[in-house]
C-alpha cells in the first residue's frame, strides 16, 4: 500500500518548520522510501539519476521513454533534448560551422517513439520543445554570466515541472516532482544562498498549496459519496 497522502502532507514537515539551511533533501529522500512500495523506491531511485551527475546514455533514455511514470517519460525527454541543444550551442561557439555540424551529430542522442512499448506513450508530446521554449533556451545558452545562465536555465526546468504535473495529486509523480524541485533547491543553497533560500520557500509554499488544495478536493469527494 503506498502513502502518498501521508508522504506528501509531511513534506513541508520535513524541512523543520520552513528553517531553509536545515534543507537535507537525502534525509527527506531517506524518510520518503522508508513510506514508498519497493516498485515506488525503483522509480525514485530511477528519476533522481537526473539530477545526480553523470552521463546518461541511449540506454538510460530509452529505458526513461518506457516508464509507467508520465513525469518520468516527459521530463528525461526535456533533459535529453536540453542536453543536446547544449552540445549545439557549445559546438557553435567552439567550433567551424562544418565541424559543429558533425560534432552535433555525434553526440546529440536521438529516440524514437515505439508504439509497440507496454508503457510507451507517443502522445507524450507535452515534453516537445515548442518554438518560443528553443527560442528562450538559446537566449540562456547565450548568457555570459554563468550564474545568471544556470539559473534561467533552473527557473526554465522549474516551470516545465509544474506545467508537466498540474494535474498530478497524491501519486507518485507529485513525489517525483518534489523531489527533482528539491535538487534544485540543493544546488543553489550551495551555489548562491539568496537564490537557494527563494528556491526554498517557492518549494514550501507550492507543496503546501497543492496538499490544502486537495484535502479540500477529497473532503468533497468523499462527502458526495
Amino acid at each position: 500500500m503506498n502513502n502518498y497522502h501521508y508522504i506528501i502532507a509531511s513534506l513541508p514537515v520535513l524541512t523543520k518548520g520552513g528553517e531553509d539551511r536545515s534543507f537535507n533533501l537525502a534525509k527527506i529522500r531517506e524518510e520518503i522510501l522508508a513510506q514508498c512500495s519497493e516498485k515506488d523506491c525503483q522509480a525514485i531511485d530511477f528519476f533522481c539519476r537526473i539530477f545526480e551527475g553523470g552521463n546518461l546514455d541511449k540506454d538510460f533514455y530509452l529505458k526513461a521513454q518506457g516508464s509507467q511514470s508520465r513525469l518520468t517519460r516527459l521530463y528525461s525527454k526535456l533533459d535529453r533534448q536540453i542536453r543536446n541543444m547544449t552540445v549545439a550551442s557549445a559546438a557553435k561557439v567552439l567550433y567551424s560551422p562544418e565541424q559543429a555540424e558533425e560534432l552535433t551529430q555525434k553526440y546529440q542522442i536521438e529516440i524514437s517513439p515505439d508504439p509497440y512499448g507496454d508503457y510507451i506513450e507517443p502522445s507524450d508530446t507535452e515534453a516537445d520543445l515548442l518554438a518560443t521554449d528553443r527560442q528562450a533556451l538559446t537566449s540562456i545558452f547565450s548568457e555570459e554570466n554563468i550564474v545568471s545562465k544556470e539559473k534561467r536555465l533552473d527557473e526554465f526546468k522549474w516551470d516545465k515541472i509544474n506545467s508537466f504535473t498540474t494535474l498530478d495529486f497524491f501519486n507518485i509523480d507529485c513525489i517525483l516532482a518534489f523531489l527533482a524541485k528539491g535538487h534544485l533547491v540543493s544546488r543553489w543553497l550551495k551555489l548562491d544562498a539568496g537564490e537557494g533560500k527563494h528556491l526554498f520557500r517557492k518549494l514550501v509554499a507550492e507543496v503546501r498549496g497543492t496538499f490544502d488544495k486537495n484535502k479540500l478536493k477529497y473532503t468533497i469527494d468523499e462527502n458526495n459519496g
